[in-house]
């Protein structure tokens, strides 16, 4: 006799034939769901969008710095209005004395001044670009006047700092002839933007030609890291100057004597702006006749310190010009760089992140 099914039973054998639903992973909260068509949310290609837009504006930004901004910070002024004043003291100077029987007299031991003012030039047809400086030299005798004076006009390369003779460049030592002579202007007067440690051919107004300053060596000057450079001119024959005989023993009313000139300058310049921080200068100009030599001017001198705006524009220039010139430029493209890579991150699937993440 069959025994009736156990309706239990056959109930538990029902349901496991029937087919099974499949039953959906859970949702990793950290894990936003990708859409069908692979595309990330809308959350994430907001950020990469974000991402790939704050690295391009990095990148332009800093090709910018060193190719548009820095050429147009690092200019000279077309109006310096600056001084440099140095000063020595137990100099020599030949003084017009119209007392004495050669009318001039020889002084010893006295305390000089020398001031070098540079402004821009008036009344002169400039079409170009270039600056035209005016630098008005007055060497003085404490106690008594002036000894020398002159004014010498420059043209120069607001840029590179290098002559370019556009505009009437000339020396002017004689109130009665303000035409003065004509100069053609070689070299550098002041030393450029960024500095090298190398030599540079620096002009010499009683030369009337440029002559080499050397790098010597690095220092610290007024609280400025700064760089050295000396420029050296042995005693030489500049030219010929009329003079009254009886400067030279001769019963001539005047005679032609050789002008003589050495100096040696050392500076001490800010690399970043070419500013000159600090001058030692030890001069001598002599007049040679008849088998004498007359001493005109003898002289060891110190530039007095810069006034207190003119250093802090170097320390301006000092910190700001190296980051407009380059070191912005390499921290921005890397800045930019790590940007694009991470929107390229934020844009792969979630699960090659997952797997990179548990790689």
């Amino acid at each position: 006799m069959t025994a009736a099914p156990d309706p239990v039973t056959s109930e538990r054998h029902a349901h496991s034939d029937a087919p099974t639903a499949p039953v959906a992973p859970p949702v990793r909260p950290d894990h936003a769901p990708e859409h069908a068509s692979g595309e990330p949310p809308r959350s994430r290609r907001l950020l990469r969008l974000a991402l790939i837009g704050a690295g391009i504006f990095l990148l332009v930004v800093g090709i910018l710095l060193p190719l548009y901004v820095y050429p147009r910070v690092a200019v000279l002024p077309a109006d310096p209005q600056t001084e440099q004043v140095l000063k020595g003291t137990n100099a020599t100077v030949l003084w017009p004395d119209p007392d004495a029987p050669a009318g001039a007299t020889v002084l010893t031991g006295v305390n000089v001044t020398v001031r070098n003012f540079v402004s821009e030039a008036t009344g002169v047809d400039n079409d170009g670009d270039d600056n035209v400086w005016d630098i008005a030299t007055r060497i003085e005798v404490d106690g008594r006047g002036m000894l020398q004076a002159r004014v010498e006009r420059l043209s120069i390369d607001p840029r590179t700092a290098e002559a370019t003779n556009c505009c009437g460049d000339r020396l002017v030592t004689d109130e009665a002839e303000p035409d003065g002579k004509e100069l053609r202007h070689e070299g550098y007067y002041t030393f450029p933007f960024d500095t090298q440690k190398t030599s540079y051919q620096i002009w010499d107004t009683s030369l009337e030609r440029a002559n080499t300053a050397e790098y010597i060596g690095e220092s610290r000057k007024d609280g400025l890291d700064v760089y050295m450079f000396r420029r050296t001119a042995p005693l030489q024959k500049v030219g010929t100057m009329e003079l009254p005989g009886g400067l030279f023993d001769s019963t001539a009313p005047n005679v032609d004597a050789d002008a003589m000139y050495a100096n040696t300058r050392t500076y001490w310049i800010e690399p970043n702006s070419g500013d000159v921080i600090g001058i030692r200068e030890e001069i001598t100009q002599q007049y040679i006749a008849n088998g004498k030599t007359v001493t005109a001017f003898e002289a060891k001198m110190d530039s007095v310190r810069n006034a207190d705006d003119r250093l802090e524009q170097a320390r301006q220039a000092q910190s700001l010009l190296p980051w407009l010139r380059g070191r912005a430029s390499i921290v921005l493209v890397l800045l930019g760089l790590v940007l694009f890579v991470a929107a390229v991150l934020v844009a792969r699937p979630a699960r090659l992140r997952r797997r990179t993440s548990a790689h």
